[in-house]
This record gives C-alpha cells, structure tokens and sequence, in this order.
C-alpha cells in the first residue's frame, strides 16, 4: 500500500496521512496536490472508496527549505493561468472532508484543525500564533516548551526531510495528546512497513539545530554526555556557514534551548534553536 500511495502523491509524509486516513487513525487529511496531478489523486481517492473536496483555490509555495514541506505560500484564484497547488480534503465520509473545506475557505483555523483531528490545545496554539509573516511555528514551540530534551515522536523539525509523525504543530513538545497520536500513527505505519517505521524512529531520534534563516540541521548518530552533543553525520535543508562548522566538528556544547558552542563559537539568539529528540 505505501509504495503505491508513494506513486501517487511523491511525498512519504502525503502518502502516510492517506494511509491514517484508510486504517481509522486520523478522521481527515489535508494534502496539497499539484494542479496537474489532481484528476490522478481524485481518481486513486474514488477507487479507494475515500471522500474527497478541493479547495476553491491554488497556493503557490515561497521559500521552501525542501521540496516536501513548505511552510509559507500565497493563495491565488481557482481559475489562474499560474500552475500552483489545491488543498484536497479526504475522508472516510463525505461530510467531514467538506467541512474541513469550508472551515479552511473562512480561515476557521481552529474548527479545521480540530476536523483533522488535532488536540484542541494545539488548535489553539495554532490559531494563537499563526500569520502569513510566521508559518513556521517551530520555534515558538521551543519557546513553550520546557528545557531542549523531548520524545523522539514530537520531533517535527524532520518533517522538512520529509519524515514525520505529526502534521500539526504541537503546542509544546512535551504535548502528550499529540504524542499520543505519533504512537498512533506509528503503529499504523509498522502495521504496513517495518522497515519504513524503523527508518522513521531511526531518523527521528536526532539532535536539531534550528534557525528561519540558515537551515534545519539533524545531528544523526548522536551521543550526549551531559551538555555536549557528539554526533555523526548532519542532514541539512542548506549547506551554509553553519552547516559546515557544525560537519566539520562533530561536536557542540549546548548552553540553553537558545544557545550553543560550535569550536568556542559562541551562537545565541531567539532566531536559533537547540532540541535533543530522544
């Protein structure tokens, strides 16, 4: 099933929320579906027996650190001459795929995210925090959370490699109704794959260097010795500055959830991010 569902929607993560969809997990899923690729999704959805309701609009994507995940995009008419993507609503039933739909057309983003099943304290983190100029709420989520440790199955920084339990952002990383969903998930995925679940377990269970404007960072392979990180290799949205100090050392020590020491480079700031995902 998610070699199949990969064929159609080329995102592992768009593939998974399909798949919670299909097994009971999540009661809706909201994919972003390129315009032309649409009547194939519309027609595997159908022959699946699942609902489905397209937004009466496109988005076009900006500044994506991945070709997977984009956090910022800009409406633009159903009916414009410029190829973006729609938002298809799918689920078991009809009716909440339709609701889900127009609760998004109203900017109802609380009502939608509780349509997919998202904690409601999540919802109203969301509803909270979220504008046009801030669609990336990671880092508002480290400022709500206590200390920089957290369960590996909260850790949506990866969602930018395309790996994820979670399609909302938690309210803190020690939310535990969200957690409670990646285990969900999880189980749904090893139910299917073994071998993808251990990848994603594997992938999630990284140190992260966060920051707006010079990349994601997922310190694999690590070993942390009070406040030092030791790792391996370091996947990265940008090969920056940062990422070759923090590929060339291996090691960082880490001050706060807002601060760290690369080589007795001292970096601090609210626009930097530290996360330990254990």
């Amino acid at each position: 099933m998610i070699p199949q569902l990969q064929q159609i929607f080329h995102s592992i993560i768009k593939s998974l929320e399909v798949l919670y969809v299909i097994e009971g997990v999540k009661p809706c899923a909201r994919i972003l579906v390129f315009e032309d690729e649409s009547n194939k999704v519309l027609d595997f959805l159908n022959e699946n027996k699942l609902s489905a309701s397209i937004s009466d609009f496109k988005v076009v994507k900006q500044n994506t650190q991945s070709e997977f995940y984009s956090d910022k995009s800009i409406k633009i008419p159903k009916d414009s001459p410029q190829k973006g993507y729609f938002f298809v609503y799918v689920s078991r039933g009809t009716e909440t795929a339709e609701k889900a739909k127009i609760a998004e057309d109203n900017n109802k983003h609380k009502e939608l995210g509780l349509l997919l099943g998202y904690p409601e304290c999540c919802c109203e983190f969301f509803e909270k925090n979220f504008n046009e100029k801030n669609a990336d709420l990671t880092l508002k989520i480290l400022e709500n959370s206590e200390g920089y440790n957290f369960s590996f199955y909260s850790n949506i920084a990866a969602r930018h490699f395309d790996v994820s339990l979670l399609s909302h952002f938690p309210h803190s990383f020690g939310c535990e109704p969200s957690i409670e969903i990646a285990k969900s998930n999880l189980k749904a995925m090893h139910k299917h794959s073994k071998q993808l679940a251990n990848m994603f377990s594997g992938i999630l269970q990284s140190a992260v260097v966060y920051t707006m404007e010079e990349g994601i960072h997922l310190l694999r392979k690590y070993e942390k010795i009070g406040d030092e990180v030791i790792y391996g290799d370091v996947l990265t949205t940008t090969k920056n500055k940062l990422y070759f100090l923090l590929n060339s050392n291996r090691k960082l020590k880490i001050i706060n959830k807002n601060n760290l020491i690369i080589s007795d480079i001292d970096i601090k700031g609210s626009q930097y991010g530290v996360m330990v995902f254990e």
